[in-house]
């Protein structure tokens, strides 16, 4: 049985006991039981706020469930990606048998990004301290890492295991510090057949310009041919505090292959969230520009909430790229439909309420001619600018 007490950092900066989780052991299949509960202290808290506003509410109910499924999905989503994943199994030396969420989130500890830390019944919370790895170190060992060589006496390659913890898709990754903040650094990988990095970039800065809220970055040089891109984390709080980040996997609970679309979270938004108002249009925005430049890999880990005393708003636009993987549907759906055409998009706020739903597409259009010239000025190679703005 593993047995952890689950800390929350508030925004103000301040980190409070809220709960009680346990796992018994797995059996011969690897199932095992799941169960949570609030801690009386935080639900007398003057800021306490529920860890998702829908599945655990701030009541005194002990919540048991197979695996972590809904309602503990949270907790999943405080562990890291499958790139992530990996390097927290070998920094931790995790067995195979030992390999699943209970003991993850144990080894995970305080290290990742978000409000929650996972620690031994009884054992103090202590700051969790700022990352100054050097960037050309942390990209040698993710190439090492990616060919398969990994020596644990490097230096790199032992500072790439405690930085690389993030949400979100399975590419290299690490958090880290510099002068400027706190920051989600991503590599280039050793698969990637085109420039990854500057496309990324160049969709961000479209994003912006199209009106989307996007998180502060900016392109590294790594050596002559390589570079990374730094995306400014958005779960810090100016005072030094967290925000409490929740997927919308979660937020649906939806699990394993799953047949949602845009409307969902646009009606969970509506009816839970702390700012309809401007996170309507801002999600519809959202989906207008990923409709425009094809960003079909939309699925619900890509889109995230904020949670606090205030309540959850949606959170930046990030992991923006156009069709890299030539999907042809888009994860999820227009309405009933995985595509849709661009004359399409404003009948369909219309449809769906959405203000000014003519406006923000004409607004989003506006920008899409900018798209070569901004990726040309992000060092995107002619091949990819001709490809990615020019496809049907």
């Amino acid at each position: 049985m593993i047995r952890l007490d689950v800390w929350l950092t508030l925004p103000d900066g301040k980190n409070v006991l809220c709960g009680e989780l346990v796992f018994s052991d797995p059996d011969t299949r690897g199932s095992y039981r799941s169960a949570f509960r609030y801690t009386a202290a935080y639900l007398a808290h003057p800021l306490a706020f529920p860890l998702d506003p829908v599945a655990l509410p701030l009541e005194g109910t002990e919540w048991e469930t197979e695996r972590l499924t809904a309602p503990l999905m949270i907790f999943e989503d405080a562990l890291p990606d499958d790139w992530g994943r990996k390097l927290l199994i070998r920094r931790a030396a995790l067995p195979r048998a030992e390999q699943g969420p209970p003991y993850l989130l144990r080894a995970l500890g305080n290290s990742g990004m978000g409000a929650l830390a996972f620690l031994p019944p009884g054992t103090q919370w202590q700051p969790r301290q700022p990352h100054d790895y050097e960037l050309q170190e942390l990209h040698h060992a993710v190439q090492q890492y990616e060919q398969g060589h990994h020596d644990g006496g490097d230096s790199g390659y032992m500072a790439l295991l405690y930085a690389g913890s993030s949400p979100g898709g399975a590419r290299p990754k690490a958090l880290l510090h510099d002068t400027d903040g706190e920051w989600l650094a991503k590599f280039p990988s050793i698969k990637d057949q085109v420039d990854m990095v500057g496309l990324e970039a160049a969709t961000l800065e479209l994003g912006r310009q199209a009106g989307l809220v996007v998180p502060e970055s900016k392109i590294v040089q790594l050596g002559e041919n390589r570079r990374a891109l730094l995306v400014k984390r958005f779960d810090l709080t100016p005072e030094g505090g967290r925000r409490h980040m929740m997927s919308f996997q979660t937020a649906l609970a939806a699990t394993g292959w799953y047949v949602v679309g845009y409307k969902d979270l646009l009606d969970w938004i509506r009816k839970h969230g702390s700012r309809p108002g401007g996170d309507a249009p801002a999600l519809f925005r959202w989906m207008v520009f990923n409709a425009m430049v094809k960003n079909t890999d939309d699925h619900l880990k890509n889109f995230w909430l904020l949670g606090g005393p205030d309540g959850y708003e949606l959170a930046p636009s990030f992991d923006l790229l156009p069709n890299v993987n030539d999907n042809q549907e888009h994860v999820l759906n227009f309405d009933l439909n995985p595509t849709i055409k661009t004359e399409a998009l404003a009948d369909l706020g219309r449809k769906w309420g959405i203000a000014r739903s003519r406006a923000i597409v004409d607004e989003v259009m506006g920008v899409m001619p900018l798209y070569a010239g901004i990726m040309e000025s992000f060092g995107v190679p002619e091949q990819d600018i001709a490809r990615f703005c020019c496809s049907p």
